[in-house]
């Protein structure tokens, strides 16, 4: 999936409790989580991130989008994904972009 090849989180395939729900060690779900990386260098300093921020991972918006669109083809070319399905991919990578780069950490 082109999310996934070109991330603007780490993704994982289950939940944990958090502290005011239950024990921070146990799954709650596997439903899977979405946490987003840091949006810039600074952030991801000020936090200790051990993973790259947004802005060190992409030069800007565009350049996320040709690299989803990329990873996209590639998959249609493949036969993974529908060529038609393409351009709402895309759509909904730069909803998912404009979502993560106006979110607070």
């Amino acid at each position: 999936m082109p999310e996934i090849a070109v991330p603007l989180a780490t993704y994982t395939g289950w939940n944990l409790f958090n502290d005011r729900s239950g024990p921070v060690n146990v799954m709650a779900t596997t439903t899977g989580s979405f946490v987003p990386f840091p949006r810039t260098r600074a952030e991801r300093e000020r936090t200790n991130d051990p993973r790259p921020s947004i802005e060190e991972r992409y030069k800007n918006k565009d350049a996320y989008l040709e690299l989803i669109t990329k990873s996209a083809n590639d998959l249609a070319a493949k036969g993974y994904l529908i060529k038609e399905d393409v351009p709402r991919i895309v759509q909904q990578a730069g909803a998912r972009w404009d979502w993560v780069l106006g979110q607070t950490h």
